[in-house]
């Protein structure tokens, strides 16, 4: 990397910024990502951690071309720097939250985690996501029907926000009347994937709440029989393989989060790219058969998920930079998605992009996002069914602010006017 000390410093400060989740640097991260890319891989001293910003690097990382593990949340340069900078008190909390969480499908390696996968792919066959396009469309309808009598609607708050969670409970086989603390839960463990002492305590507080919801839920199943098909067919013994209840959990909160928080952000950051680029809108609104295409199109665009983190378990070369083993990789998803040597035009939302679905905006390789069949459908029934509704709805602030982790950056209001002569 070839940059001046005072260059350097500048990277730094940009890249900090960006991972503590600062809200100006989370905001529209996508102009400083292009300078970055301009650099490749990055080391970034403050992390620690090695910034992988290009397409080519972010793909090698996921397809398991580099000597890489997926566990960079709990081990690696940066998860150590991280429990450095903790009061003493919370280093046990950050402890026994990782703990837990290595038991996410997502981040085992190799037969571990094709294990679980194999298990976990009963629970998303395309039959079973097929099943819930109807309560789906439903969801959506009755949404779009309250917004539509509210004379202050917000697509953020009345739809984005809580379209997924309903569709994830319908899948997780738990009480629709228990939605509303389920998202709870759900916004909590999101907001320590930027880690404070504030959202470490509050996520302790979560995993703790849902994982007691789940005992009991698993404890009522064996006792009557009764309970949930998805509870039923991880726990079932098939073919030698099943879950073990902690695994049975760390499943149900990894659907959970995966599901609710990642589709959340594709809805509203696809909403706002649509109305910021109303030709785009338009297009959809003239044939709306172009909706399911476009989707891939709203992934790539902005990214709902911004990076994953991969430890290096051996030393290698990473376009130049020498990455050690224990050393914290950030493959940098939404710059990846944003590389013009793959994308031309890449600033530009083009839902009829020839190459839109090569994105990794849902992973790659083995570790591809299980549920992003299910995130595409959501995404296509909003998206059509918005502009068959409301056609020539507008968005009333053309700068929504943002919140949320660096991982997981979210618009948090989306007020809007909508075409009440459609509905």
């Amino acid at each position: 990397m070839n940059t001046t000390t005072t260059g350097h410093r500048a990277l730094e400060e940009q890249i900090g910024a960006f991972f503590s989740a600062q809200v100006e640097a989370i905001r529209w991260p996508y102009p400083r990502f292009a300078e970055w890319r301009e650099h490749g891989a990055i080391r970034w001293d403050g992390g620690p951690a090695v910034v992988a910003t290009r397409y080519s690097q972010v793909k090698a990382l996921m397809a398991g071309d580099l000597p890489v593990s997926n566990d960079g949340h709990a081990t690696g340069s940066l998860a150590d720097g991280t429990v450095s900078r903790l009061p003493a008190r919370q280093h046990r909390i950050f402890h026994e939250i990782m703990e837990f969480e290595s038991n996410f499908m997502s981040r085992h390696d190799g037969e571990s985690h094709r294990r679980l996968r194999r298990i976990a792919s009963r629970a998303f066959t395309a039959r079973r996501i097929g099943l819930l396009r109807e309560s789906i469309q439903a969801h959506v309808d009755e949404l779009c029907d309250e917004m539509a009598g509210d004379p202050a609607p917000d697509l953020k708050r009345q739809l984005a926000d809580k379209l997924p969670v309903r569709v994830i409970v319908d899948l997780l086989g738990v009480p629709q009347s228990d939605r509303d603390m389920i998202w709870g839960w759900a916004e909590a463990i999101a907001a320590h994937f930027t880690i404070s002492e504030e959202s470490l305590d509050a996520a302790e507080a979560a995993i703790s709440a849902f994982r007691g919801y789940l005992a009991e839920m698993v404890e009522r199943l064996r006792r009557t029989g009764q309970g949930p098909d998805l509870a039923r067919t991880l726990l079932g013994r098939r073919d030698e393989e099943k879950m073990t209840e902690t695994e049975l959990q760390a499943m149900y909160l990894l659907i959970l989060f995966g599901g609710s928080e990642t589709t959340t952000n594709l809805l509203g950051n696809g909403f706002r790219a649509l109305q910021d680029h109303r030709d785009q809108w338009d297009l959809l609104a003239e044939d709306p058969s172009r909706v399911r295409g476009a989707v891939d199109e709203l992934l790539r665009y902005d990214s709902p998920l911004q990076f994953l983190p991969r430890v290096a378990h051996a030393d290698f070369d990473l376009d130049g930079v020498p990455v050690r083993a224990g050393e914290t990789i950030l493959a940098v998803i939404g710059s990846a998605n944003r590389d013009p040597d793959v994308f031309p035009d890449p600033e530009r939302l083009d839902v009829l992009r020839p190459n839109r679905n090569e994105h990794v905006a849902l992973a790659y390789g083995a570790h591809y996002c299980l549920g992003a069949a299910l995130a595409r459908l959501e995404g296509e029934i909003v998206v059509d069914t918005l502009v068959r509704r409301f056609p020539r709805i507008r968005l009333l602030d053309p700068d929504p602010p943002y919140a949320g982790s660096a991982m997981l950056r979210k618009i948090t209001s989306l007020p809007v006017e909508l075409d009440r002569t459609a509905v």
